[in-house]
C-alpha cells in the first residue's frame, strides 16, 4: 500500500496534535496532583459535638470532639455519629477530587478507582486512550 503526501501530511498533523495534546496534560498533571492533594473536607455532625476532617483519599485527618461527648454515656450512639460524620467528609471530598480531575478523568472511572477497582478503572482509562497498549 502506497501512502500519499497528503495522508502522510495528516497522519502528521494528527501526530502533532498528539504531543501537543499528551504535552499539556504532562504539565498539568503537577498542578493536578497538588491540587488533588490538598483537598481536606471537614464535616460537623448535626448535634455539633463532632467534627471530621478527611483528605482527597478520604482518610480522617483530624477528628475533633466537643467536651459535651462527657455529659452522656452512649458511647455507641457517639460511634456512629464520629463514622457518619467522617463518611459525609468523605463523600465530599471525592466529589471535590472528581471535579478537579473531570478534564481527565471520566465520573465513572474515578468511581472505580475510590472503590479500590484499580482494574476497571484502567479499562475505562484505555477506552478513552486507545492509543495505549494493553
Amino acid at each position: 500500500m502506497r501512502v500519499s503526501e497528503e495522508m502522510l501530511e495528516s497522519m502528521r498533523a494528527q501526530a502533532r496534535q498528539l504531543d501537543d495534546r499528551l504535552s499539556q496534560m504532562s504539565g498539568a498533571l503537577g498542578d493536578l496532583q497538588e491540587r488533588v492533594q490538598a483537598v481536606e473536607v471537614t464535616a460537623e455532625s448535626r448535634d455539633g459535638l463532632v467534627r471530621a476532617t478527611v483528605g482527597s483519599d478520604g482518610r480522617l485527618r483530624d477528628l475533633v470532639l466537643d467536651a459535651r461527648i462527657y455529659h452522656t454515656a452512649d458511647s455507641a450512639r457517639l460511634a456512629r455519629t464520629i463514622v457518619e460524620t467522617t463518611d459525609v467528609a468523605a463523600r465530599e471530598a471525592r466529589e471535590r477530587v472528581k471535579e478537579i480531575c473531570a478534564p481527565y478523568v471520566d465520573a465513572e472511572t474515578l468511581d472505580d478507582y475510590a472503590s479500590g477497582d484499580f482494574d476497571a478503572a484502567m479499562r475505562r482509562f484505555r477506552q478513552r486512550m486507545p492509543f495505549l497498549a494493553e
